[in-house]
């Protein structure tokens, strides 16, 4: 098609104007009767909120140890569980269940409707005659006509999904939206719970109950035969108890020392001391000489002890060091005999010794018996300490045993919890989708829009007919203007006589 300017298509408007106007008038004489004659739809909408805070309501606030810091995990709702919903929500099945205690609207038994819907039926009933598909009854050709009309989409970056039915029924409109999400809910709160749930974790929760029992029954008696109250206060107890044992037999082995130490001495002393003096020309001492040696000899034994514990240089060694040189002086001055008529049989000096050497003797043995008295205490302790260690592991590994059934067993009570506030949750309808916008009651139809058809069908009509009568003039071998000049012979028009078109 070449292009045409303005005035070419004015003049041809005006030419073919009865062509465009019968035209445009049938299209739109159509268009409107369509338009009067087509009954109003009506459509109803409603929103359903998804997400998922059921979380909330399913924590056992009486088996949690730390509930007030136990933060609840939100799932956020992905496009897989909106479109599960819309798939849910416009279901054959949901639209049946629906549509089971309501009676069919008046447009639905229209004679009318019912000859043009089994006039269109005809090639789908031909086709069942022919491959004997199954046959529909007409509450399933009523829920598949209604799925036709019914439609669900998500609004864009939201968790919502809006859910529009139209129908001829402003009235049965708004009634059937509301009885397919009467039983959507039904529905989501039927696939959101198993109802064996509750019971089969009730039954788990009571077999572990008697296996914890039977653990803790079996930790009670091995407390009871090993007599354990506290572990950690026994076992130092007798880590205390033991490091006393140990310093206990320390310083009675020094002790022992210094009494063998002391016995030696002594019965090197008493080796040197005679036993017997002559009686017919013996000689004795000084009085006071024969009570200082005694007490010299005392000395040094009390300094040999002493050596046990302390080092020669000490103050107290030093003490009786000097003690026993002012002693040894008063000796070697006042060293002189005496002759006495009468004579004593046994040497006092040398009984001192012997008597200092028996009590020293009975001390050491006193200490020695101490000694392995300890070191058996001590070995004793060391059995026992390590019999307590060994208990300590097989206590422990019953603990965890225990542990591990408690914590198995409070894992299915709250299961168990769960479940049933779960099965509560969905009688009342407490479920992760919820209507945010009830349906709504139509007021206006949504079709046909009276004006908006007027306006097509002028506009249709009127490019229509021009359409035709442009087809018209092409067909016509008349020369009606300088396009169709320069079209037909290439030259150019230098005037126009105006006359009347014969047409």
């Amino acid at each position: 098609m070449y292009e045409r300017e303005f005035g070419y298509w004015k003049e041809l408007i005006l030419r073919r104007r009865s062509t465009v106007v019968q035209v445009a008038a049938a299209l739109f004489g159509l268009i409107l009767l369509g338009t009067l004659l087509w009954p109003p739809v009506y459509r109803s909408t409603a929103k359903i909120l998804i997400q998922d805070n059921r979380a909330q309501y399913l924590v056992s606030s009486d088996l949690q140890p730390n509930t007030q810091q136990t933060a609840l995990t939100v799932k956020p709702v992905s496009e897989e569980d909106l479109n599960s919903e819309i798939e849910l929500l416009t279901s054959t099945y949901l639209i049946k269940q629906a549509v089971a205690e309501l009676t069919p609207p008046a447009s639905f038994t229209n004679p009318v409707s019912s000859a043009f819907s089994m006039a269109l039926s005809l090639p789908n009933l031909g086709y069942h005659l022919l491959h004997e598909t199954p046959t529909l009854t007409p509450r399933d050709k009523w829920a598949l006509a209604l799925e036709r009309h019914l439609s669900s989409s998500p609004i864009k970056r939201s968790n919502v999904i809006e859910v529009s039915f139209r129908a001829h029924d402003p009235e049965w409109t708004h009634t059937f939206l509301v009885h397919l999400l009467n039983e959507y809910l039904a529905y989501h709160a039927r696939i959101s719970h198993d109802p064996q749930a509750e019971k089969f974790f009730q039954e788990q929760a009571d077999a572990l109950q008697a296996k914890l029992y039977a653990s803790e029954d079996k930790l009670r008696a091995f407390q009871l035969q090993n007599g354990i109250t506290d572990l950690q206060a026994q076992k130092q107890t007798m880590v205390n108890r033991l490091s006393d044992l140990e310093g206990q037999f320390q310083r009675t082995a020094t002790e022992l020392a210094g009494a063998r130490e002391q016995v030696a001495t002594l019965e090197a002393q008493l080796g040197k001391t005679p036993e017997h003096i002559d009686k017919e020309t013996r000689s004795v001492q000084n009085l006071a000489l024969s009570q200082l040696k005694p007490q010299v000899m005392q000395l040094k034994a009390e300094r040999a002890e002493l050596l046990a514990r302390y080092q020669p240089t000490s103050q107290r060694i030093q003490e009786i060091d000097a003690k026993i040189a002012a002693a040894e002086r008063i000796l070697e001055r006042e060293d002189h005999l005496e002759v006495n008529e009468r004579s004593v049989d046994l040497n006092p000096v040398w009984v001192t010794v012997d008597t200092s050497l028996d009590e020293a003797r009975v001390k050491a043995d006193s200490l020695s018996a101490s000694v392995k008295v300890l070191k058996d205490s001590i070995q004793e302790m060391h059995k026992r300490l390590d019999k307590l260690v060994n208990d300590a592991v097989s206590m422990e590994r019953l603990q965890r045993q225990v542990m591990t059934d408690r914590d198995t067993y409070l894992s299915y009570v709250r299961k168990t919890e769960e479940a049933r506030t779960a099965q509560a949750l969905n009688l009342n309808k407490i479920l992760n989708v919820s209507i945010a916008q009830p349906p709504t009651l139509p007021l206006r139809p949504v079709f046909p829009k009276v004006w908006l058809n007027l306006i097509a069908g002028l506009l249709l009509g009127f490019t229509l007919g021009i359409i035709v009568a442009y087809l018209e003039e092409r067909q016509d071998e008349r020369i009606f203007s300088p396009v169709t000049i320069a079209e037909v012979a290439s030259l150019e028009t230098i005037a126009i006589l105006r006359d009347q078109p014969q047409l």
